[in-house]
């Protein structure tokens, strides 16, 4: 009853925002009202993992609709994302109610100066390549974060965010427990122009996680918890001349893990692309995410040092596969880390776009071989070929589809377990609709 009762008010303030909107807007400012839905059919049988020879294949329809109103007069700026995402079939046909709708963004922008501004609320953070900070706009449900950013836009960019979590309202304490996610975090992210070609950003990045534990007082084992933290630091570089575009990144981080384990754990990143006069676009990269050594941890399992580089809020599907074989957010983190050397071909022409995308991944760490404490295993995982096909079907809206094949090796079945001589494939078709409705 409750939740009925907090959609159906939730309806009624959507309903008079509009309206008084709609027949005020030359009262209140600039407003705008968009929308967007996209629905994805996917084909799976090994993604993300191996699978076996005689596993069926999964399938299944996702769905995200978004209703966004942005809204600007003076010097405030205020955006809200209303979100709701679904798989298809997972509720009756005929069904009393649905509270599934949530505030993907919800902020509000206020401007001290013109080049000076506070930023509040649910809000996307989107920084260069988004190796480190990203939306994660793949996933249906993307990636938010509730915080403080203050900016500054003018002889340079700079950009300062402060998060504190709690999980509940408390008159006493800060127990925090939603499982892997920070309790605090604060970031500093600097660009500037250093030539007319050459853009430089800086990052530093300090998380802080609860960490439960156990302790011993008076003979008695006793439940306890404190706040652990990690920083990550480092930059990246891009220079465009013409039709070439080169760049290059590193990070390093040092602190402690979520399990309050040490870490020092470094990212490399280097990339060349040529757009050519045809529509015609290629480009080679090469990334190293360091792991932490199978050996090092059999062999001190409880006080072996952490060396996997975790890029924290990345948007993982856009890197190293889209087959997400390793996903850092999910079934990669903690691991052997991660060499992928790739290379890519594009061609655009009018409304038609086609992408082919092949890596090749080694393992950063040494793996250990099948029911060996010593021996270790070829570093080779295997490769990976992504092609995407697209077209505009009109101003809003567009048609994606996708297939991909990983081929992998002995050693990647040792790490992802199933079976690497399979047929491991995934395919998907997406549809986006993104109209404006009012501006």
């Amino acid at each position: 009853v409750y939740s009925m009762k907090k959609f159906t008010v939730l309806k009624r303030i959507l309903l008079l925002l509009f309206f008084t909107v709609v027949t005020g807007i030359h009262v209140f400012g600039q407003f705008s009202l968009s929308g967007e839905v996209r629905p994805r059919i996917e084909y799976l049988h090994g993604y993300s993992t191996l699978t076996g020879k005689n596993t069926d294949p999964a399938g299944f329809a996702s769905q995200r609709t978004r209703l966004n109103f942005n809204f600007s007069k003076d010097r405030i700026k205020l955006g809200i994302s209303l979100q709701d995402v679904t798989l298809w079939g997972n509720q009756p046909q005929l069904f009393s109610t649905s509270n599934t709708v949530s505030f993907h963004q919800a902020w509000g922008q206020y401007y001290l100066t013109k080049s000076i501004s506070m930023k509040l609320g649910r809000q996307e953070l989107v920084y260069d390549d988004q190796r480190i900070f990203g939306n994660s706009n793949w996933t249906q449900q993307g990636r938010t974060h509730d915080l403080v950013l203050f900016k500054y836009e003018g002889m340079f960019l700079l950009d300062i965010g402060v998060a504190y979590n709690q999980s509940e309202r408390r008159l006493n304490g800060s127990y925090y427990d939603v499982y892997n996610n920070y309790k605090m975090m604060q970031f500093l992210w600097f660009n500037t122009k250093i030539i007319d070609d050459l853009k430089l950003s800086l990052l530093f990045l300090n998380n802080g996680y609860q960490y439960d534990y156990t302790k011993l007082v008076d003979d008695q084992i006793v439940d306890d918890t404190k706040n652990i933290f990690n920083q990550t630091f480092g930059g990246r570089l891009q220079y465009t001349n013409n039709k070439w575009m080169f760049h290059g990144a590193g990070y390093y981080t040092v602190g402690k893990d979520t399990a309050d384990r040490d870490l020092s754990a470094y990212y490399v990143g280097l990339g060349v692309n040529r757009q050519f006069s045809d529509g015609l676009d290629v480009g080679i990269g090469w990334e190293l995410l360091s792991g932490t050594s199978q050996k090092d941890k059999l062999n001190n399992p409880d006080g072996y040092k952490n060396h996997s580089f975790n890029p924290f809020y990345t948007t993982s599907h856009k890197f190293n596969g889209f087959m997400d074989y390793f996903n850092t957010d999910g079934n990669w983190g903690n691991s052997v880390g991660l060499n992928d050397i790739f290379a890519m071909v594009q061609y655009a022409k009018k409304a038609f776009e086609i992408n082919l995308t092949g890596h090749f991944f080694w393992a950063a760490a040494p793996v250990l071989k099948q029911n060996s404490d010593n021996t270790t295993a070829d570093s080779f995982l295997g490769a990976e070929l992504d092609l995407t096909v697209s077209y505009k079907l009109s101003a809003s809206s567009n048609f994606t589809l996708g297939y991909s094949q990983m081929l992998g090796t002995e050693t990647l079945q040792i790490l992802k377990r199933g079976d690497y001589k399979a047929c491991n494939n995934w395919a998907y078709v997406m549809f986006t609709f993104k109209p404006v409705f009012l501006k």
